[in-house]
């Protein structure tokens, strides 16, 4: 191999994905082009650019939708970090999650060697060399099946947003992640982590969203479909840690670097303070643009026309080439550059993007103003207000926490003007956002769920002493195979949903084969079961075995999956009467459908059993035993007559 072809494989490289898979920032920003969203008046893409230079980063892999491409690469050859970095672009138009960009890298063959993978709305510097160099030791001579490294920054402040909604178990000498749960509150750790002295369990950790890769993250995202974010991935990796042979560890960033991801508000506003308050040295406004720093944290951009008596507060960016009239008062707010802001106006706590006008005697508390907006005279925007680009706000308005757009792009808004339409979240069912009155910070619902919380009495009788999220995972489970069976959907798409669910509430293997059965047993409601005979019972249930055929052949493949299914029947037939007396019946359908092995029904009637009811169910299915063995022995029979 020659010395240039040696040289390309070790340089490093970095993807970074800039496309954003939801619609955090609109209508400010969409997830195409959010990442070229100013933060301190700088599009976010550029912080993460910037980032990857000064780490020792050399090629860098930007993936984008095809729409944003354009626009990205333009952005992209202003940035100062870029210019010293060898950018190749991927595009798709059919990517809709993060794992859907891995698959697509994996059939794009452009990942050479071990790899930064981020996003591109992370601001700060991180120690990326000597990561990735402990990362490749590790794979060469420690453990050959280590596929990643999350990076995790410790949080300062525990009563924070982000601090406290995942729980990290990790080996203490090595840091490889052993558990991982992203729930608040109480959660079931495996007792043999807790009996494990050599272990750290870690509650102030913040996900940085930068991870280090083998090329084996690609194909493994390609072989499990059901791979679609980083957690579904983590997750995956330590149920199926054997299957998969694969392991993951963690790097705990404390005190030497910073981390900040954009993704959605409050972290817009968290990281914009931060930056102000220089956390993220040097990536602060003066050092990458022409600013004037005053006492307060105050940023003065070049060419400005300041009234003398316009007032600047604390914590205040104002850009270049922007005007200022008298009586104006600016505290806790970023002004983007050729902004024009008229007499006596007051602006606190705000986001104000490139070429905005602002007229006179108007307020703006805790909102957003997209580019090149147009607040006119006497207008109140108060109250977590998102306004789109090009808005025209009439005079004499009073808004409060609404989303404006330009024009009414979604046929669900309400005229407010010409050029301002309120957009009304509650006729759109996809609409996942809530938006606190103070500080900008939006907020994703919380929805509460009772425990298997059922309109039908049987399904929550079903369930009623099953754990949590095992109970959410049943539940979940009923839903897809009643949906799949009325609605005919095809297997393969029942089982993605499955799996999702599965990793979701990180369910084991074996307990999914439990629940699935038990679910797939239960999909009659309680009305239903009492307008049913024997023989239409039967009939039914074996038509519904059927079509799922091809989801018993993905969990039902093992001895010990024919333990679990086995288990799972005999679960539901305590408690239901019609399958009590079809039980042997539906065993030897599963025996005829090559799903249950004759060996694992012979080792479940041979096992003791205290309860009379288990007692009860094996003494029907004798004669299925005899008529097994008589098989079995006449095939042995057969056997020795051939040789």
């Amino acid at each position: 191999m020659s010395t240039n072809k040696v040289q390309k494989q070790d340089v490093l490289q970095a993807v970074v994905v800039a496309s954003f898979f939801h619609k955090n920032f609109w209508p400010a920003a969409d997830g195409d082009s959010a990442c070229l969203m100013p933060l301190v008046n700088r599009p976010l893409l550029h912080y993460t650019l910037d980032m990857l230079e000064s780490s020792g980063i050399v090629d860098v892999v930007v993936f984008c939708s095809s729409g944003s491409a354009d626009s990205i690469k333009d952005s992209v050859q202003l940035a100062n970090g870029a210019r010293r970095l060898n950018v190749v672009y991927t595009t798709s138009d059919t990517c809709r999650s993060f794992g859907d960009v891995l698959r697509h890298l994996d059939s794009c063959a452009l990942i050479r060697n071990d790899f930064v993978l981020m996003w591109g709305n992370v601001v700060g510097q991180l120690p990326l060399l000597p990561l990735v160099k402990r990362f490749k030791t590790l794979r060469q001579s420690g453990d050959r099946g280590a596929v990643m490294t999350i990076i995790y920054q410790r949080s300062g402040d525990p009563n924070a947003a982000s601090v406290g909604d995942q729980t990290i178990v990790l080996a203490a000498d090595t840091g490889r992640v052993l558990f991982h749960n992203r729930a608040r509150g109480k959660i079931s750790l495996p007792l043999e982590l807790v009996l494990n002295s050599t272990v750290d369990i870690r509650r102030d950790l913040v996900d940085t969203n930068v991870v280090i890769c083998s090329t084996a993250v690609p194909p493994l995202f390609a072989d499990n479909f059901d791979f679609q974010t980083k957690d579904d991935f983590v997750k995956g990796l330590l149920i199926n840690e054997e299957i998969l042979n694969s392991t993951l560890y963690a790097h705990v960033v404390d005190g030497d670097g910073y981390t900040g991801e954009v993704f959605d508000w409050p972290s817009y506003q968290r990281v914009t303070r931060d930056v102000l308050h220089r956390w993220t040295y040097p990536q602060v406004p003066e050092v990458v643009d022409k600013y004037s720093l005053r006492y307060g944290n105050v940023y003065i951009g070049e060419n400005l026309k300041l009234a003398l008596t316009c007032n600047l507060g604390n914590d205040t960016v104002v850009g270049s080439d922007s005007k200022f009239g008298s009586g104006t008062r600016i505290s806790n707010t970023v002004i983007g550059k050729n902004c024009t802001i008229g007499n006596n106006v007051t602006i606190e706590n705000s986001y104000i993007f490139n070429g905005v006008t602002v007229k006179d005697r108007s307020i703006i508390r805790f909102s957003v103003i997209g580019d090149n907006s147009m607040i006119k005279e006497n207008s109140l925007i108060t109250e977590s207000c998102i306004l789109g680009g090009e808005v025209v706000i009439e005079p004499n308005t009073d808004l409060k926490q609404l989303q404006i757009l330009s024009s009414d792009s979604t046929n669900k808004s309400k005229k407010l003007s010409a050029k301002a339409y309120a957009y009304n979240a509650e006729d759109d069912s996809d609409s996942e956002d809530d938006q606190d009155v103070r500080g900008l910070t939006f907020r994703k619902r919380t929805w509460s769920t009772n425990s298997c919380s059922s309109s039908d009495d049987d399904t929550a009788s079903v369930a009623a002493s099953i754990p949590d999220d095992t109970c959410m995972f049943y539940s979940e489970v009923v839903d897809s195979l009643i949906r799949g069976f009325e609605d005919h959907v095809h297997c393969d798409n029942l089982i993605l949903e499955i799996n999702s669910s599965r990793y979701a509430y990180n369910i084991n293997y074996r307990e999914a084969n439990f629940q699935v059965i038990r679910a797939m047993l239960t999909l009659n409601s309680k009305a239903e079961l009492e307008a049913l005979n024997q023989v239409r019972y039967y009939t039914q249930l074996q038509s519904k075995l059927d079509y799922f055929l091809p989801v018993l052949r993905n969990y039902i493949k093992s001895m010990d999956s024919c333990e679990d299914c086995l288990s799972a029947i005999e679960d539901i037939a305590k408690g239901e009467e019609l399958l009590n007396t079809v039980i042997v019946k539906v065993i030897h359908h599963l025996y005829n459908m090559n799903i249950l092995s004759e060996e694992s029904i012979l080792k479940w009637h041979e096992k003791e059993e205290d309860t009379q009811f288990a007692k009860t169910v094996r003494e029907k299915a004798n004669k299925l035993i005899e008529w097994l063995k008589d098989a079995e022995e006449e095939t042995d029979s057969d056997d020795d007559d051939s040789s």
